[in-house]
């Protein structure tokens, strides 16, 4: 038998085949998701650091005493922190709504709503950057100001990097429409958006509830 016959024979016929699949079935879901185990490890590592400062560290969170005024009580304002809070949740609807809407190939939902996120994504970045002042520390002054610092300052570059996707993909499905790979973007986006706010909440309990309970 010649090898030509061969390969005719053993060869498959995948013309049939979807050309993009969502979810597990899709390598960029799981290369994203790895990235996310990753990242996780990452802010893992910046928790145990932020713990390791707190139990040597008495009283905590230090008072400040670098500049005035002189704080002896130096808890971390929630004022900002909890509107940006509030605004991650909120942000979830419009999120979920998104991802259904790149599943069922609904240009004229993506189309709204990819605007409705990125300006909620916007609006808490800015929030982010006034947050810093509530930690009354800056991230020179001590152990504990950097380690604040570090935590806010990584999550919310994984905002500026979510914004920018959303900017990219508003901007292609203005342009072009929504076909079926950047609709797998878009429900990828989702799953990154879903693990940004969960990790907040996590993030949020570290930096502004513990040093409330800490004796």
């Amino acid at each position: 038998m010649s090898e030509a016959v061969a390969e005719k024979q053993t060869a498959l016929d995948v013309t049939g085949l979807p050309t993009t699949m969502l979810d597990s079935h899709s390598a960029l879901w799981w290369g994203n998701a790895l990235l996310l185990a990753i990242e996780t490890a990452m802010f893992g590592i910046l928790i145990a650091i932020y713990f390791s400062v707190l139990m040597q560290t008495e009283p905590f969170p230090p008072p400040r005493t670098e500049r005035l005024p002189i704080l002896y009580e130096s808890y971390p304002n929630l004022t900002l922190p909890v509107i940006g809070l509030i605004l991650l949740l909120v942000s979830l609807l419009p999120a979920i709504m998104l991802d259904r809407a790149a599943r069922r190939r609904q240009a004229g939902m993506i189309k709204v709503l990819l605007p409705v996120t990125l300006l909620l994504n916007l609006v808490v970045i800015v929030i982010r950057y006034y947050e810093f002042d509530s930690l009354l520390f800056k991230w020179e002054d001590n152990a504990y100001g950097s380690i604040t610092w570090m935590i806010l300052g990584m999550h919310m570059f994984h905002l500026i990097v979510l914004a920018c996707e959303d900017i990219f993909l508003l901007i292609w499905t203005y342009a072009k429409g929504v076909d079926d790979k950047h609709a797998l973007d878009i429900t990828v986006l989702g799953v990154y958006w879903y693990w940004v706010v969960g990790l907040w909440l996590l993030l949020f309990s570290v930096v502004y509830l513990v040093p409330r309970f800490t004796l």
